[in-house]
């Protein structure tokens, strides 16, 4: 019996050209999908992490704003007592104010300690973000100059730019401070804006900070409010 000669097969086990192209294709794929998401993700942290800054920035900016005006006091104890304030507008009020200082006195002494003090909305420059600032007359030099201390109470406060849906104040824009009055007959007024003759009717303030690291994107702003009522004025 012929036996046929034994023959070894000359094919070998691996993958084509094409395979490893796709295969190179879907890994590509795959891992831009990944860091695109990674990205994302880096993205909307850093931005929750700005935005929890922010609010809690404005919280306490609202808070300092509050204990200093509860606490103004008239530059003399004369009857009638005169008003603590200086100015009161919709983004700035000014105010005598001795925080954080020992020195003035119920009995009326001590009264040169009081420092001219302002709180205002920076509205320098083209962004929509301002800053809520400040400012005492630590030189005591009567006004406020580049001498005075200053602090920046909150960033990215966006008054300016968000619409006043307020029925009373005037402003197109949300006001920082508005004003409640009481007049001689005892009624009660509100305005976002008191002459120098009426700054001794003032009887509370509200502030009102609105803030947002980015306008253009989710989340909401932050909106804060509170109501202030100053303990040094005439009446209260």
């Amino acid at each position: 019996m012929q036996m046929s000669p034994f023959r070894r097969s000359n094919a070998q086990g691996g993958v084509t050209l094409i395979e490893l192209l796709v295969s190179i294709a879907i890994l590509g794929i795959i891992t831009a999908l990944l860091v695109t998401s990674w990205i994302a993700l880096q993205n909307s942290y850093g931005h929750s992490v700005r935005s929890s800054n922010a609010r809690g920035q404005a919280r306490d900016a609202l808070a300092r704003a509050s204990r200093e005006i509860r606490d103004a006091q008239p530059l003399t104890l004369t009857s009638p007592l005169p008003p603590p304030f200086l100015l009161a507008q919709p983004t700035e009020i000014q105010f005598y104010s001795a925080f954080n200082n020992p020195g003035v006195r119920q009995d009326g002494s001590g009264t040169g300690a009081l420092r001219k003090t302002r709180i205002y909305l920076d509205t320098g420059g083209s962004s929509a973000q301002k800053a809520l600032i400040w400012q005492r007359d630590t030189n005591n030099s009567g006004g406020f100059d580049a001498g005075d201390r200053a602090i920046i109470l909150a960033t990215n406060v966006v008054n300016n730019s968000v619409a006043n849906t307020n029925v009373t104040p005037s402003t197109s824009y949300t006001a920082i401070f508005t004003y409640t009055c009481r007049n001689a007959s005892g009624d009660i007024t509100a305005s976002d804006t008191v002459g120098a003759a009426d700054l001794g009717k003032i009887v509370a303030v509200q502030i009102h900070v609105i803030v947002d690291d980015n306008l253009a994107h989710a989340p909401a702003p932050a909106d804060l409010q509170t109501t202030v009522r100053p303990r040094n004025v005439a009446g209260e």
